[in-house]
């Protein structure tokens, strides 16, 4: 995927008005808003901008598009941010914190140090783990998390789709049209999944439903080559034959940083915030999955207005 990335250099000062760490939907709403705003804005981004959004194959939710790409949209939020006159460089990922002080230190991989005013947190969350046996040991040789990323090396083979909600159902209808076979495992009786999206599982000829269940094991030599499933009704375990196993069971926060330079965080990990996206420390606020649920796009965007907002009143006086 190409988005025209702004490689670090130079042209990114040291001090900055504004810098936000992670270029998810919710940070590059507050860039687009913070630059309009009229402040040096600094988006640091360690891999894509925009994010996870990047690995959604459909997104049929998001205001004003019936449906977009997750790759188109978050090529739109890019520039967008870069028009509105933000500086985005990626890839470059923060490595370490300073938030005590009244200009804020921001410390990168590649050794460049920003210091700024107020700090965005935007560093999003990361996919939730099975912790079966297998899982590990067989990633990257049928095991993924990401449909968009992986689905096109299993045309034509069954796959296993384990989650249920919005994003196992969306990887699921994105994968059914490459696979042969899609079952999807999920531990409940029902999906948690949006109704419009599971009445369109539904209505695949090859996708098959297995709930209730739950896989104990992946299963496989140098390939993958199957899971255990446990039926939680009836306690019953067997081999389900696959090829391919996507995981989708929910995710964890990736805060460590904030935690490190002292940014309170709640007993999952979830930085707190008040209603305006500030956290514990002035000047530092948190938006998008970093803070925790619903893990929406709109509901990021709206968290980078609210965060820009308040920072322009901050630094307006």
């Amino acid at each position: 995927m190409s988005f025209g990335f702004i490689v670090p250099s130079q042209r990114a000062d040291r001090e900055q008005d504004v810098v936000i760490v992670g270029g998810g939907p919710g940070g590059l709403t507050a860039a687009i808003y913070l630059a309009r705003y009229g402040f040096k804005t600094l988006v640091l981004e360690k891999s894509a901008p925009g994010g996870k959004v990047n690995v959604n194959p459909l997104i049929e939710n998001y205001t004003g598009f019936e449906s977009v790409s997750g790759e188109e949209l978050a090529r739109r939020m890019h520039m967008h941010a870069l028009k509105a006159g933000a500086l985005i460089l990626s890839p470059e990922e923060v490595v370490r914190l300073e938030l005590r002080g009244e200009l804020k230190g921001v410390y990168t991989g590649s050794g460049r140090d920003f210091v700024a005013k107020a700090v965005v947190i935007a560093t999003g969350a990361e996919e939730r783990k099975l912790g079966v046996p297998g899982e590990s040991e067989l990633f990257g040789k049928g095991v993924s998390y990401c449909a968009v990323c992986d689905g096109p090396f299993f045309k034509g083979k069954r796959v296993i789709v384990v989650g249920g909600g919005n994003t196992a159902a969306s990887s699921a209808i994105y994968l059914a049209r490459i696979a042969e076979e899609v079952i999807l495992v999920h531990r409940r009786a029902s999906m948690r999944a949006e109704r419009a999206l599971v009445d369109k599982l539904r209505a695949m000829a090859n996708v098959k439903l297995r709930l209730n269940s739950v896989v104990t094991r992946v299963v496989g030599g140098s390939r993958v080559e199957g899971v255990i499933l446990k039926n939680l009704e009836t306690g019953e375990e067997g081999l389900v034959e696959a090829e391919g196993v996507f995981i989708f069971v929910g995710v964890e926060p990736r805060s460590e940083l904030a935690k490190e330079a002292g940014v309170e965080v709640d007993e999952r990990g979830f930085i707190r915030v008040d209603c305006w996206q500030r956290t514990n420390i002035a000047g530092v606020y948190a938006v998008g999955d970093v803070v925790g649920e619903p893990m929406q796009i709109a509901k990021a965007v709206g968290d980078g207005v609210r965060a820009a907002t308040d920072i322009n009143r901050m630094l307006e006086g």
